[in-house]
Parts: C-alpha cells; sequence; structure tokens
C-alpha cells in the first residue's frame, strides 16, 4: 500500500498561531511531534512508500522533518501553485503504479485511540471491489465544515460535501450520516482515470472560457471532493472508532489543546467565550463577551464571533502589504524539543525565551563570537559544561563565555523555561559549531539491561547454543534462544538492577515509548525479535505473511526478517524463494509428492553471510549453520513442508498449505540489498551495515580496542555479541560482556563507550 500525504496550506487558518513559514501540519500543536510527523509514524506499519505533496516553500521542512525516519521510501512533490487537493492527488498519483492502493490522506489530522488498524484493513477488502472508500466519523453537531457521508452499512447512498447550515441541521438529526474523516483509499488506477477525466473536462471549459490553451491544467481550485466524490457511484465507507479532529480552525484546535485555553485569562459574565493566549507577559481579561474567539500571540491577536472565525482568510488577502510580516513570519520556532522565541533584537545583543519540555535536550556546541547567558525562569535547567554537569534553578543564572562548549537538557519532569540574552560583536546563528555528544545525566531509569533469554526445544535443533555461549538452557536440543523478546510466546528477562528477573515484555508494557524512544509509537508493541538460532538439522520449509494478512488472519504483525551467518559447516545450504517463476497448481502438487526443493533457490552459506527474507518468501535454513536473526516480532509462521519427521510424541507437525499459498511471492527470488553496505574501516575498526528496512536498522562491528556509539530518543537499541568480550559504559553505568550476550539500551540522548574486543550486532528502529 502507498500513501499520499497533502502537506500544502497557506498558514492562515490557525492565524496568529501559524503563520506562512510555518503552517498549522508542521507545528508540535499538542504533540511530542508535528501533526505531519504523526501521519507518518501512523501509517508506517501499512504503507512501503510515501508521495507527500507540499507548497515550494515547505519543500526543506519537509525533508527536514522526514530525517528522522530511516529506511522509509518517500518523495516529495512540489506545487508551485496551489489548485486545490484534485491536482495534488493526481500529481502524487502518477508517480505510482496503476496496480497499486493509495491511501489518501491530509497531513493535519488527529487520530488518538485504537481501532485504525482495524479500519483500514476492512478499508482494504472493500477497495479491491472497485470502491472509493471514505473514513467515517461520528458527527457531533450540525456543522457546516465538513463532508457529510449518508451510508447503508458500508454502502455510502449521497456525499454532501460542506452542506448549508439549513442541511447540515436536518442531516445531522438522522442516524444513517458520518462526518468525512479526510482519508480515502483505493485503487490507484482507478483514482487516476476519474481524476484525468475531471480535470481534462473543467480544463476544456477553462481553456474555452478564457481563449487560452495552456497544455496543463489551470481548472482553478477544485478539491477531490468536488471533483470525485460528490458525483461517484463507487463509495463506500468505514466507520473509525477513534478520537478524530481535523485541525482545520480554532474549534478543532480547542478540542485537542486542553489546557491551553483561558492561560493567563479572566473571563467575567462571558458566555461561549475562548480565550487561547500564548503568551505570559500579557493578561487578557474579558468582561461581557458571547459567543467570541480571542487568540493571542507576542506579536499579534485575533479577535472573532465564533461563527465568523475563517473570515481570517480574506483578511490576509486583503490586508496591506505593511502588515505582511505579521501574517507571514512567526516570532516563536518551534522544534522537538520545545520551542524558543525572539522576545528583544538589536545590534549587539538578542533576548530569548526558550521552553523545554521534560526529557529534552539540545546539541552540545560553542559559539565563537558571543556571550550567552541563560536565567532559569521556570523549573531547573541541566547544563553540560566543560565535562561536568549543573543545575541552574529558578532565579539563578549561568554565564557561557565564547569557545565553552555546552549542552543544555531538561532532566526533570516539568517544562523548563529559561530567558536566554546573548551579547557579541555578531549574533548569528551561523556562529555555532557543534561538538561530539556526550553521556546524558539524571536519568531515573537505567540505560543499559542485560538480558537472558527464552529457549525452543524445537526437534531440528542442537547443544552448540550450550557448548559455543554457556547458555542455560533447561533442555537437552536447544533450537533458539530469543535474545531480544517481547511476544507473549517467550520473553527475555532481565538481568540485575532494579529490574532484576522482570519480564522484558512487562518492562516494556510498563515504560512504554519512555525506554523505546518516539518511532515505537508506530507499532501496537514492541517491533522487533532477535534470535539465536542452532539448526543441527534442517528447518521445515516456511513462509511468514506480511502485515496485511497477518494483522486479519494471526492478530499480529507479519514477519519480515534478516539473517546473519554466525557459523557454517562446509557445504550447508538454505533455501530462499524460487528458483524460477511456479504457480500455485505446481507449488500443491509439489508439496503433496514431496518435491518441492527441486524448486527453491539453494543458496550455499559461509560465517558472515547476510540474507534478507521479505515476507511472502518460501524458506529453509539448512543442517549445521548458526544464524542470529533480526525480525519484526512476530511468531506468525506457515509450514509447508517437514520432511514428513516426527516430533517426540510421534507425531506429524502441522502444515498451514492454504495460509502459505495466500502470501506466497511465487516468482524467482532476487536477492535485494535491503540496506547492506560493503564493510568500512574507520578509527581502526570495522562496520558494516547489515540491513536498512522500515522495521529495523543492523549494524555489525568489528571492535579492535573501544568503540563509541552514539543513541537519541528516536529509538532503543539493541547489542547481541557474537564473539570476544568487553565492557559496555554509559555514564556511571557498565556492563561486563560477553559472546552469546544480549544487551538493551533505551532511548534517549547518550552515548555508549565499548572497550575490549569483541563482534556485535546493534539494531535500532
Amino acid at each position: 500500500m502507498k500513501a499520499i500525504i497533502l502537506a500544502g496550506g497557506a498558514g492562515d487558518r490557525l492565524w496568529p498561531l501559524s503563520r506562512k513559514n510555518a503552517p498549522k501540519q508542521f507545528l508540535n500543536l499538542n504533540q511530542d511531534n508535528s501533526l505531519f510527523q504523526e501521519t507518518i509514524i501512523r501509517s508506517i506499519p501499512f504503507c512501503d512508500e510515501f508521495v507527500i505533496v507540499t507548497n515550494q516553500e515547505y519543500q526543506e521542512i519537509v525533508e527536514g522533518q522526514m530525517n528522522q525516519f530511516q529506511g522509509i521510501s518517500y518523495q516529495i512533490i512540489v506545487e508551485t501553485e496551489a489548485l486545490g487537493t484534485a491536482p495534488a492527488v493526481l500529481k502524487a498519483s502518477s508517480v505510482l503504479s496503476k496496480e497499486e492502493m493509495v491511501l489518501i490522506m491530509p497531513a493535519d489530522l488527529v487520530l488518538i485511540g485504537e481501532g485504525y488498524s482495524d479500519a483500514l484493513y476492512q478499508a482494504k477488502t472493500l477497495a479491491e471491489q472497485g470502491q472509493y472508500v471514505l473514513f467515517g466519523v461520528r458527527a457531533d453537531a450540525p456543522k457546516t465544515g465538513y463532508g457529510y457521508i449518508r451510508h447503508q452499512g458500508n454502502h455510502v447512498s449521497r456525499f454532501i460535501e460542506k452542506p448549508s447550515k439549513a442541511l447540515a441541521q436536518q442531516l445531522f438529526y438522522q442516524d444513517d450520516i458520518l462526518w468525512n474523516s479526510g482519508m480515502i483509499l483505493c485503487n490507484n488506477g482507478m483514482l487516476q482515470e476519474e481524476l484525468e477525466d475531471t480535470l481534462r473536462i473543467r480544463q476544456e471549459k477553462y481553456e474555452k472560457e478564457h481563449e487560452s490553451p495552456s497544455g496543463v491544467y489551470k481548472t482553478g481550485r477544485i478539491h477531490i471532493e468536488k471533483a470525485l466524490l460528490e458525483t461517484s457511484d463507487h463509495l463506500s465507507v468505514v466507520p473509525l472508532f477513534m478520537q478524530w479532529q481535523d485541525v482545520s480552525n480554532f474549534h478543532s484546535y480547542e478540542s485537542v489543546s486542553v489546557g491551553k485555553e483561558h492561560k493567563n485569562t479572566i473571563l467575567r459574565d462571558c458566555k461561549n467565550t475562548t480565550v487561547i493566549n500564548q503568551t505570559d507577559r500579557q493578561l487578557i481579561v474579558g468582561n461581557d463577551l458571547d459567543d467570541l474567539f480571542v487568540v493571542n500571540t507576542e506579536d499579534a491577536i485575533y479577535i472573532t464571533r465564533k461563527e465568523s472565525e475563517q473570515d481570517i482568510k480574506s483578511i490576509i488577502a486583503e490586508a496591506p502589504d505593511t502588515y505582511e510580516a505579521y501574517f507571514n513570519y512567526s516570532p516563536m520556532v518551534y522544534r522537538n524539543w520545545g520551542m524558543r522565541e525572539i522576545i528583544a533584537q538589536a545590534p549587539g545583543y538578542r533576548v530569548r525565551r526558550i521552553l523545554m519540555y521534560p526529557g529534552a535536550t539540545l546539541s552540545a556546541h560553542s559559539h565563537e563570537k558571543r556571550n550567552e547567558n541563560y536565567a532559569v525562569i521556570q523549573g531547573q535547567l541541566a547544563i553540560e559544561l566543560d565535562g561536568r554537569v549543573i543545575h541552574i534553578r529558578e532565579h539563578e543564572s549561568i554565564n557561557i563565555l565564547p569557545n565553552q562548549m555546552h549542552r543544555l537538557f531538561n532532566d526533570g519532569d516539568q517544562n523548563v523555561v529559561v530567558i536566554e540574552v546573548d551579547t557579541g560583536q555578531e549574533i548569528d546563528e551561523r556562529d555555532m559549531i557543534h561538538l561530539d555528544e556526550v553521556p546524558m545525566a539524571g536519568q531515573k531509569l537505567p540505560e543499559l539491561y542485560l538480558l537472558s533469554p527464552a529457549y525452543k526445544d524445537y526437534l531440528w535443533g542442537g547443544d552448540r547454543l550450550v557448548r559455543q555461549f554457556g547458555k542455560q538452557s533447561p533442555y537437552d536440543i536447544t533450537a533458539e534462544s530469543w535474545e531480544l523478546s517481547a511476544h507473549k510466546d517467550g520473553q527475555s528477562h532481565i538481568v540485575g538492577g532494579t529490574f532484576d528477573d522482570q519480564p522484558f515484555g512487562d518492562f516494556i508494557r510498563q515504560y512504554g515509548s519512555k525506554v523505546c524512544g518516539w518511532k515505537s509509537r508506530t507499532f501496537d508493541r514492541f517491533p522487533i525479535l532477535i534470535k539465536f538460532i542452532d539448526a543441527a538439522k534442517p528447518l521445515s520449509v516456511q513462509i511468514h505473511p506480511g502485515d496485511d494478512y497477518a494483522f486479519v488472519h494471526e492478530k499480529e504483525f507479519g514477519k519480515n526478517e534478516m539473517w546473519y551467518v554466525m557459523d557454517a559447516v562446509e557445504g550447508a545450504y538454505l533455501y530462499c524463494g524460487f528458483s524460477r517463476r511456479v504457480s500455485e497448481e505446481e507449488v500443491r502438487k509439489r508439496l503433496a509428492d514431496n518435491s518441492i526443493t527441486e524448486v527453491l533457490n539453494k543458496v550455499y552459506v559461509k560465517k558472515g553471510d547476510v540474507i534478507f527474507i521479505p515476507a511472502g518468501t518460501i524458506h529453509a535454513i539448512g543442517a549445521g549453520i548458526l544464524i542470529c536473526e533480526i525480525q519484526q516480532n512476530s511468531n506468525s509462521t506457515y509450514r509447508v513442508y517437514d520432511y514428513d519427521r516426527v516430533d517426540k510424541e510421534g507425531k506429524k507437525r502441522p502444515l498451514h498449505v492454504d495460509k502459505a499459498l495466500d502470501v506466497m511471492n511465487f516468482e524467482p527470488y532476487e536477492q535485494g540489498a535491503f540496506g547492506l553496505l560493503e564493510p568500512q574501516e574507520k578509527d581502526g575498526n570495522v562496520v558494516q551495515q547489515l540491513s536498512l528496512c522500515k522495521y529495523f536498522q543492523c549494524e555489525k562491528y568489528r571492535i579492535r580496542e573501544k568503540q563509541t556509539l552514539y543513541v537519541d530518543e528516536a529509538s532503543f537499541v539493541s547489542l547481541v555479541i557474537l564473539a570476544g568480550n568487553g565492557i559496555i559504559s554509559c555514564g556511571e553505568e557498565s556492563i561486563s560482556f560477553g559472546a552469546g550476550d544480549s544487551i538493551f539500551v533505551s532511548a534517549g540522548r547518550k552515548v555508549l563507550h565499548i572497550e575490549g574486543t569483541c563482534e556485535l550486532i546493534t539494531t535500532r528502529i
């Protein structure tokens, strides 16, 4: 499935909160990330490519915000002229294959709660039947700003875009009405054909009226609701049982910004009046007001009757050029760590207000040409200065001289507000030297966690995990050790410290993204599972489903996996995909007569080889191979051939042929790179990227003496030790490790120091 993200706009609907240079979809209105980033995060498990349509002036913002995601395929389509969502969708659609399913989404939706995946898979079934599938949400008032969907079950009998007030009143009180959420799922070929026809007709009409053939679509502004949804006979709807909000006006903003309204405000005898005050320097007093929005920022204030709030767009359009700066540029700059705001500036000095969220960190840096003074107004600021950590409490200050390395961070549980005063001969953002990051301090939870694995005694296993790595397996035969696992079928356990012997999955459920990082919110559970596999005998021939199929049939994620060959006897081989194109009928016949291996792609392997197994690929590990497997956190496996073996009870293991054929790729296997790069020598060590996909990123390190690794807020890091021994340290914490050990490092800006002679694999999302 592909995603089309509509991320244009003019920044005027929420003015003065948003501006032309900072439209609402790129602001952190009430999230850790922007609305745009939350849209991407929400859809990563379901979409393997993102096409983002945005205005030319926002291209750098999109690129910057997409830099936080690795392994995601995306492209940006830049509009030089805003013609509405219909031409934008058509442009995005044209770069994708007509056979694809496309999920169209605006970048300014807020979705909270569960139910997203269930709705998507229900919608996909309908879309495969030639339907444009809308996602409907419950209407809670007779509002005129949304599309109304009249439906019977999944069938849409009528779509009405932004009805009149009278019609909205009539529709709202009917039982068969949903609001349009703004999302559409459909076949891309059907979408292209209908939009091209509609826009061609409008273009011909335009050219006839203006007597000016243009060769490009010049239709005037037209949105996809008018161009397609109001006229199509192929509409279906799936209810979206989540808290939904299209942040398109102050009514919707108010519902997702709890605690932001009425700040620094006194209202007396006021009815239906909302004040959004973003400055602490001004008190707003309202007396005997009725039905008003009052929106105040540091440099502008907007007062309007609630029913007329959207008039701001025409006000901006008609305003004199004198006020252009107020409408186009925000004095506040939003970042993931918080925000900063210019209070005053003149030659020789600058005063800024900085707000930092709990746990937020700025990069380590120094300046050559200016002096900085930080005075804490609220909370407690932590600052690393010359290799030591200093805490500055409320009403205290600290001075930073030119060329002093420093880093600000907030290690408390409340916002920190700082007034920064810069003085010097030159105050410019180009005067900044970024330095290597140093370890975070003041964390309440440990940074490092040694794990003990869960063991599996499958009949094909051996004893190498016990002999070679000293694993404490309770079984005579140990096929697998699940080194990093939060899966219900076998959890790792934490060794030592505060959480000694706690199941890893329980620990993750307790602390969530605080230890996993914000990327973990993409998934509804811990995203990966890492195993050691000792194949003394051949494994069964099997297939893993992708996310689409697994969600519906197994209630969990699908399974893409990577194999790193830790060791292999001479002549060892594995099967990966088919050696030629086969049909379902041939596969069924060969499974029945035990000849399936004749058409499998045989791959001879040696120590150090890397194989990526995409979901849907038939495969099997051969005898005499020791593997480290990094995979999605799933145990969904469809066994199709097991060499007629019996288990210890004398029974054949079950096969899952029908399900396997549902998901099987019948094309010949082509080994893709999937991020695999050649080894690189750096600082005396050898580093090799093993894989880079949307589910995980893996690197192998061959360390001679020492290595430094960097961790950030996006993702945890897992380390599995393949060989050797050493010590890993982070701040004051350290863990001694040996071959076969597994270490989990929590997310957060920090530096890991590894000393020893060893080989290891790091994994992060």
